[in-house]
């Protein structure tokens, strides 16, 4: 078990030797948010990380909104954040005021940070809650989660730890959980305050691995010819019923959505529709039409 930090311009400038010296093993700091702030200790941050010793794994992240660009915010991040080479990097979606990043929003962040960095694995942050609430999307275009549920109480990484409940490590959206931030309440030598704690069932060779080393590319999977549109806009209310419903959710499930292949189109069914149109670009309106039902087969699978 390894245990890990992650920092922003709130807990000022870290002790770095002394985070370590108290068995941290990795961390990640903030770096950007949107398209223009910079954290102002990301550059103590970064110094101070890459000097401790071989074993700790740093890291980096942006924090995503979704009233700007996603690219350019992925352009922004790799400019700020410099060579990542020896860094975790990850990126931080959930709700912040008016801000809703969406998974679509995310995909593209991501598949710009790998065209720039060459392919660099990315986290995402990522909390079941929130992935829940935008209609439970693949989130395959992840290299890995890092998912938040908190403990109660404040105090130690381990003690903190002892009240996790082994059900939180379960996966979703298509992905395994690898960090669990578990509480914003810890306190660690070295940074002031109290602080977000996470965990990583491993080794820091495992971590190092799975943070740093790309992925192979998957070999392309033959297209799937769409079956015969219906002729019919599954859509609710009324819930709609029949095998063309039935045949839709079933493909949806090989999609890796988290829906029930029951026949009957009713809310559920819905906010998959909502979720995948938002993801291909196209009209969101959870009706699956003829353009909504072809893609579902067609379109590439993350």
């Amino acid at each position: 078990m390894l245990f890990g930090v992650d920092v922003a311009s709130y807990q000022g400038r870290p002790d770095w030797p002394r985070v370590r010296a108290a068995g941290i093993g990795f961390a990640f700091s903030k770096v950007t948010e949107g398209v223009d702030y910079k954290n102002p200790t990301w550059g103590h941050n970064k110094a101070g990380m890459l000097a401790l010793d071989g074993e700790f794994l740093p890291g980096a992240y942006h924090f995503l909104r979704s009233d700007s660009d996603p690219v350019a915010q992925a352009r922004h991040f790799h400019r700020a954040a410099g060579d990542m080479d020896r860094f975790a990097v990850a990126l931080d979606v959930e709700p912040s005021g008016d801000s809703r990043p969406t998974a679509a929003q995310a995909r593209a962040w991501v598949a710009e940070y790998k065209r720039l960095s060459g392919g660099h694995p990315v986290i995402g942050y990522f909390p079941r809650w929130y992935w829940a609430q935008v209609g439970r999307p693949n989130l395959g275009f992840f290299d890995s989660i890092w998912q938040s549920q908190y403990v109660d109480g404040a105090g130690s990484p381990a003690g903190l730890y002892d009240k996790v409940s082994a059900s939180w490590w379960n996966p979703f959206g298509g992905e395994p959980v690898s960090i669990l931030q578990y509480s914003s309440s810890a306190t660690v030598p070295g940074i002031p305050g109290r602080c977000d704690i996470n965990a990583y069932r491993g080794t820091a060779s495992q971590l190092k691995a799975l943070a740093l080393e790309s992925a192979p590319a998957p070999e392309p999977k033959p297209a799937v010819k769409a079956p015969k549109w219906p002729g019919r806009y599954l859509t609710q209310p009324p819930v709609m019923r029949g095998d063309d419903v039935r045949q839709w959710q079933a493909r949806m499930r090989e999609r890796g959505r988290q829906i029930k292949a029951d026949g009957v189109y009713g809310p559920r069914s819905e906010e998959v529709c909502r979720a995948f149109q938002e993801e291909r670009g196209l009209e969101v309106d959870g009706v699956v039409g003829p353009e909504t039902w072809r893609l579902t087969w067609e379109a590439p699978i993350a």
